[in-house]
This record gives structure tokens, C-alpha cells and sequence, in this order.
């Protein structure tokens, strides 16, 4: 079945009309239970087929999606943080919020013709449920945040879909060439790098901020060819077909105009935008026409150490192109010290944070704010008892959602900043500590406070009068902390009943 698409370059010309015709295709067709299976055997038939460029495209797809999410991830954090972007989306109305999702939409999809096709992929991508249900845009937008934004991952967060997520399971439990891995891979990664774009570009339209540039390789030596003339001629006529495949050809050439070579090592940021930048081709991959452009030797050097060297001038092939390739910026350093959740634990925004501030901080014990919305750092000092401790517990509560350890920690903190001890309070109080922790954690404030209440009754009963968070130190470590902190003859209590 041969489907005519909206054309890419009426995104900016018309978007109402652009978004109305694709909205017709995505209900009728792409929306439905076959839906996906219907995307998957049309690029299948696509000149994606068989062709070397899909395989050689794809890890950097991964790459530009990985990407996108991070920073897409550190500019919503941001937003929900500082300006308070959750209710301002939801006081907004349908039609302030489909401005800024439509304009982005058309934005997106006018750079290229494999993004704009992408939206058959993205049944999630249509205005009238986004813009009128208040939650729509924000539950998108939270399925494609990442869950630490202290480095740039090296596989995306995929974009959950009921449909796609199924289809997705059959496929790969049947016999698969490579051509049918490599299409199924590069439509599950392309949809999220969608969505995240359009995401992202909606939330600074919304904040009245100036899109990002948005960088297109270009993938082809020359212009993606129109389609056969004869195809076009069975679905919309001789007539309709010529003025068709000119629309077509002049769009594909203004596109391939605004497409911009790119050094093939990813730790360079080179296009052939920049004047002095002058490419040259990898001669052994040019033999079997693939497309491997440097800017310098030493971008090559360093490509050729890296992963390219695996590679050159041979054909790829699915395994080769899907294994996981740690992004240049990513060092050992940057190795999160709270690792990702586990066991289905899915962190709250605010938990999103609070990690990525003290993966990318390290000395800090825990960040806290006050009703100033100042920040405070809070640290136990190194090579001591609690801190060992306190990260144990904290590493638990941060990957699982444990709310024993969720319990501990709050306890901690509270009786720590009750102490008479604590230096440099700046108003913070026992009622702010639980407040927050329990937006981190998506708990009940009133649950919480009853834990850390419960933990003080505990900590009354002990011999020593110690906080569950020294119960298995040394006495001597014990005795030397608490001279410190003067923590047994401290009592956590809350102003609000």
C-alpha cells in the first residue's frame, strides 16, 4: 500500500493544514492495533533495504538521542525547579498549549525527511489530546526524561508504547535478518528521538526561549531521489503525480541544502558550516560507498582508536552497529556514583534532582532547600561512620524506592538539623526536610512524619540514646559523633500536629 505523506517543507508553510492531513493518516492507519506492523514493512520496502547507510547511521542516531534526552532532561529540571513549569502547563489553556506544541512539531519535522516520516512512528505525537488533556504533554515528557542527568547515557530511554512496545516483542522472537533488526531498531530509536526533540523545543517555546539549533547530518551524498513516478501516478493520478514528484524534488533539495556534513568522530562538534573546517573521506569505507568524513587527522586518530578501526571498509552488519558505545563525554569520571533504579522503581523529578546534583557533586551527603527555596549542602565529612553509612542507605532509597531506608534517612537529617550543634541552619526545620523528601519520594508528608516519629520513639528506648543511623558503629565512633553533634540529647519535633 503506497501512502503519500504530508510534505516536509508545508510543516512551516501552513502547519494547521500540515498537522490536519498527518492527523488524518496517524488516526486512520498509524493509530490502530496494526499500526505498527504497517510503519515496520513500509520502511522494510523503503530504500532502507539492504543499503550499508542504515547500518552506518545508526550509532549515531543513538548517540544524537542520548543527547537530546540529557539535555532535554537538564532544561526540564530546571523548568519544574525554578519556574514552576508543572502548573503553569496545567493553568494554560488548550489553545496556548497546542501553540507551543505545534509550532514545535512543525519545527522538528521541516529539517528532513527521515524525522518528518517519523511521525507515522509516533501515534502519541497528535495535538488535540496533547493540548487539551492538561496531563498528556506532562506524562510524554516524563517518559523520556532520564533518571540522572549527571552524564550522557549511551543507549536512550525508549518511549513507552503499548502497541509499539508489543509488536516490538513479537518481532524479535521471530527469525530476523539483519535488514529487519536494523529496521525495527532504528524506528523504536528514531520515535524517541522525536519526541524528545518536539519535547524539548515545546517546553522553551513555552518559557518564550529561542529554539536550539537543531544540527541535521547529512546521511546521502546527494538528495533522497522521489519516489517511482508510476507509483505516484496509480495513487493520485497523472496529473496530480508530475506536480507531486516536483513538490517532492524541490523539498528533498532545499532539505539536503540545510543538511550539513559532520565529522564522523563523535567528540568532535565540526560541521562544514564553519569556514575553515575542510573534510576528508575515509578511502577505505569510500570503496564500499560508505560515507566516513573527518575534519583532521587527529579527529581521525582518535575515531580509529575508538571504535572505527573495528569497522573500516568492511560491511556492517546488526550485531556490530547495536552494541552499546559509551558517548566521548562520558570518562570514568563521570561515572554515576548512585547508580539507575532497579526492579521497575521509577524516580519523581524531584528525585531526578537530587541525584544528578550529587552524582555530579560528590562530596555533598544530600542537597535541601528552605521555604526561601535557597539551597543547602549538607556534608558528614570524609573517611567517617555516618557518611559510610548514611550512602549506604541512600544508594537503597535512591535505586529502589525503599521506604525503610526513604524512613532512615529523613530521621537522619532531621534530628541532624534539631541538634543545637548544626552550623549554617538558614531556617531550615524538621517539617521542610520530610516536605521535601517526600515530594522526592512521591510519599505522604503525613506518612513520612510519622516514620521519622516513630524512629525517634525507637531511638528514646536505646541504651545510648543513638539515631538509627549509628546503630552498628563502633561505641568509640559513636561517642566521638556524638560530642560532635550532641545528637542523644536531641528530640526531633514538629510545629504542625
Amino acid at each position: 500500500m503506497t501512502i503519500l505523506f504530508p510534505l516536509p517543507q508545508d510543516a512551516l508553510k501552513d502547519p494547521v493544514k500540515w498537522n490536519a492531513a498527518w492527523e488524518f493518516f496517524i488516526n486512520r492507519d498509524f493509530a490502530q492495533p496494526d499500526g505498527p506492523a504497517l510503519c515496520f514493512n513500509g520502511v522494510l520496502k523503503s530504500d532502507l533495504r539492504n543499503s550499508q547507510d542504515s547500518f552506518k547511521d545508526y550509532q549515531p542516531l543513538v548517540r544524537s538521542t542520548c543527547t537530546i534526552q540529557h539535555n532535554l532532561t537538564c532544561e526540564a529540571l530546571n523548568y519544574f525547579a525554578n519556574d514552576n513549569f508543572e502548573n503553569r502547563w496545567v493553568l494554560a489553556g488548550p489553545d496556548e498549549r497546542g501553540k507551543h506544541i505545534l509550532g514545535a512539531m512543525a519545527t522538528v519535522c521541516s529539517k528532513a525527511r527521515h524525522i518528518h516520516n517519523a511521525r507515522a512512528y509516533c501515534p502519541e505525537l497528535r495535538l488535540m489530546p496533547l493540548s487539551h488533556d492538561r496531563e498528556a504533554f506532562l506524562s510524554l515528557l516524563k517518559g523520556v526524561m532520564l533518571e540522572d542527568a549527571s552524564f550522557i547515557p549511551s543507549e536512550p530511554k525508549s518511549t513507552p508504547n503499548a502497541a509499539w512496545d508489543a509488536f516490538a516483542g513479537m518481532q524479535r522472537l521471530s527469525s530476523q535478518t539483519d535488514e529487519e533488526k536494523i529496521v525495527l531498531a532504528t524506528i523504536l530509536v528514531v520515535r524517541t528521538n522525536l519526541i524528545s526533540s518536539i519535547v524539548l523545543l515545546t517546553m522553551r517555546s513555552f518559557f518564550g526561549n529561542k529554539a536550539p539549533s537543531l544540527t541535521i547530518e547529512r546521511v546521502d551524498q546527494k538528495p533522497q531521489r522521489a519516489r517511482p513516478r508510476a507509483e505516484l501516478i496509480e495513487v493520485v493520478g497523472y496529473k496530480a503525480a508530475n506536480a507531486r514528484m516536483k513538490d517532492e524534488k524541490s523539498g528533498a533539495m532545499d532539505m539536503y541544502r540545510q543538511q550539513l556534513d559532520i565529522c564522523s568522530y563523535e567528540g568532535c562538534a565540526n560541521t562544514a558550516s564553519k569556514p575553515s573546517v575542510r573534510f576528508s573521506r575515509c578511502a577505505r569505507c569510500a570503496k564500499i560507498e560508505r560515507s566516513v568524513l573527518y575534519c583532521s587527522r587527529e579527529c581521525q586518530r582518535a575515531d580509529w582508536n575508538g571504535s572505527h578501526k573495528a569497522i573500516c571498509g568492511r560491511a556492517l552488519d546488526f550485531d556490530t552497529v547495536s552494541k552499546a558505545v559509551k558517548h566521548p563525554t562520558q570518562g570514568p569520571s563521570s561515572r554515576p556514583h548512585i547508580g539507575l533504579p532497579v526492579n521497575g522503581f521509577k524516580r519523581s523529578i524531584p528525585l531526578v534532582r537530587q541525584v544528578t546534583q550529587l552524582n555530579l557533586n560528590p562530596s555533598v551527603d544530600y542537597y535541601l532547600w528552605n521555604a526561601d527555596n535557597e539551597q543547602i549542602t549538607f556534608e558528614f565529612g570524609p573517611n567517617t561512620y555516618p557518611r559510610f553509612k548514611f550512602r549506604e542507605l541512600r544508594e537503597r532509597a535512591m535505586t529502589t524506592g525503599d521506604f525503610i531506608q526513604v524512613g532512615v534517612i529523613a530521621h537522619s537529617l532531621c534530628i541532624i538539623f534539631s541538634s543545637d550543634r548544626t552550623q549554617n541552619k538558614q531556617g531550615l526545620t524538621p517539617e521542610m526536610i520530610v516536605a521535601q523528601m517526600a515530594r522526592e519520594y512521591e510519599v505522604e508528608p503525613g506518612i513520612l512524619k510519622t516514620r521519622v516519629l516513630e524512629l525517634q520513639t525507637v531511638q528514646d528506648h536505646d541504651s545510648l540514646h543513638r539515631p538509627p543511623l549509628f546503630w552498628g558503629a563502633p561505641l568509640r565512633v559513636w561517642e566521638n559523633d556524638n560530642r560532635v553533634w550532641n545528637l542523644s540529647e536531641t528530640r526531633i519535633s514538629f510545629n504542625s500536629p
